[in-house]
């Protein structure tokens, strides 16, 4: 797995000649775990064609350091962005990508602030998106198991199902079997709709009692 992430890394870096930068500024969380593993919630990747630096908190470094590899492990200082920006500022790195989908009005002020006039920023939209889209036989096969155990799970569920038996009960018994099965958690918060009515007829109706 180790070996795919810095693939991946590479075949992002292989396409910035293509959209004329010499880096590309991750803030993205799943885009970040694509490429490097990692799991924190805070920090900022950046991938250049000679590697990759990882900018975060002090939360994350000893976390980082045991799921990254072959990725450099930077401390913020200060506030993240300007911390990002700094690194820019002190790098060879003349054109810098972001992603303005993933990148706010303000964080991006606040890089410009800190990388200085040398650094010019280009809007890079679905960089990283473009290479998840493309799943390779790992990928397809963790897939197939998390769908399998999906349904292993509903299936589990309905047996639950009696009259009484409240909505937020049968919620929090499917995310529990999920994890207990292997999965790291749902994608998205769990649907169960049994009350017959108007709530049922909603697309994502959230359990209640």
């Amino acid at each position: 797995m180790k070996t795919a992430l810095s693939q991946r890394r590479r075949n992002l870096a292989a396409s910035f000649s293509d959209v004329k930068v010499d880096a590309l500024v991750i803030t993205s969380p799943p885009n970040w775990y694509y490429l490097t593993g990692f799991t924190g919630d805070s920090g900022t990747l950046i991938v250049s064609r000679k590697g990759s630096t990882f900018v975060t908190d002090g939360r994350f470094m000893v976390q980082g350091r045991g799921e990254m590899t072959g990725v450099r492990i930077q401390q913020q200082q200060g506030s993240l962005y300007g911390s990002v920006g700094n690194f820019l500022k002190d790098s060879r790195f003349r054109r810098v990508g972001f992603d303005p989908t993933q990148t706010t009005v303000g964080q991006l002020r606040s890089l410009r602030r800190a990388a200085g006039p040398r650094v010019r920023w280009t809007a890079t939209a679905g960089a990283v998106e473009s290479l998840r889209m493309r799943k390779d036989a790992a990928e397809l096969a963790q897939m197939r198991r998390a769908a399998i155990l999906a349904s292993d799970v509903v299936q589990f569920a309905i047996g639950l199902l009696k009259p009484g038996i409240r909505e937020f009960e049968v919620a929090a018994e499917i995310e529990y079997q999920m994890k207990k099965r292997g999965a790291s958690g749902p994608a998205f918060e769990t649907i169960v709709a049994l009350e017959s009515g108007p709530p049922s007829r909603m697309p994502g109706p959230r359990p209640s009692d």
